[in-house]
């Protein structure tokens, strides 16, 4: 009898393989990884607070805008859109370039109806105004125009 040889194929693990093309760091659970020192915490505290961080001014004012009752909105979070206070994907395409970290906010419109959605992207009633665009610190904040 011919005696078979068995081929292993290589494997791969896919997590891996995209982050390194995506040069991201390699994912560790939070079970196998312990901060050393307390100056490593606050950085991890630094960094949690990053992500939560608010988009970019757009504008000091809110914009009333008409919405229809049962239609579903995505509202602009990062301030970069050329739609505001809508979302056009420009978050996307300049993520990498901007450093833009926040994503846009789904909403469906209850009913017919004219509401203030937020153009100063601080709210904390995302995507309706809070008046938050009228505290000092965003008044006196200038106002960038995007690269």
């Amino acid at each position: 009898m011919a005696a078979l040889k068995v081929l292993r194929m290589p494997t791969f693990n896919l997590t891996r393989l995209l982050t390194q093309l995506l040069f991201l760091p390699p994912m560790q659970s939070a079970a196998t990884r312990v901060p050393s020192n307390t100056q490593e915490r606050k950085g991890d505290v630094e960094a949690q607070t990053e992500w939560k961080q608010k988009g970019r001014i757009h504008s000091k004012k809110s914009v009333k805008a008409n919405l229809v009752g049962g239609k579903r909105y995505l509202w602009c979070a990062c301030g970069y859109s050329k739609n505001q206070p809508f979302c056009d994907g420009t978050h996307l395409w300049k993520r990498f370039r901007l450093k833009i970290k926040q994503h846009p906010v789904f909403f469906k419109a209850p009913k017919d109806m004219t509401a203030s959605l937020c153009l100063c992207k601080q709210t904390n009633k995302p995507p309706y105004c809070d008046g938050t665009h009228r505290r000092k610190e965003v008044q006196e904040a200038v106002i960038e125009e995007p690269k």
